[in-house]
């Protein structure tokens, strides 16, 4: 799998930076172990700075990442996603919104740190 991730604590929030060129199945599965490893943080507000995602840019992509992430993260309180402003659709957070997830959509990482801990 062409996908690194570091995991980093700060003190009222976490941070997942995710950089890679994973397929759509391969970005799920990384969810999926992202919901086990979450579970343990200390903090149940996590930042995804996924600005090093190069691919996953279709509609369909994002959605199926949000029902993904609605099934993974039920544990979170906040959930901000950091991406490119040209890669935006807000496709991933209206479906895990939608799904009862708390999760918002950002393209500056001060303004998703603010709401994460805000």
């Amino acid at each position: 799998m062409s996908l690194r991730f570091k995991i980093e604590e700060r003190e009222r929030y976490s941070v997942v930076r995710v950089d890679g060129d994973p397929s759509l199945g391969q970005f799920l599965s990384f969810l999926q172990l992202m919901g086990v490893e979450t579970a343990d943080l200390a903090h149940k507000r996590v930042l995804f700075d996924l600005r090093g995602v190069r691919t996953l840019t279709a509609f369909t992509d994002q959605y199926a990442v949000g029902v993904e992430a609605a099934r993974q993260f039920r544990h979170l309180h906040r959930i901000a996603s950091l991406v490119p402003p040209d890669r935006i659709t807000r496709a991933s957070e209206k479906t895990a919104r939608q799904s009862g997830i708390n999760l918002s959509v950002f393209t500056e990482e001060g303004a998703a740190i603010d709401w994460l801990i805000g």
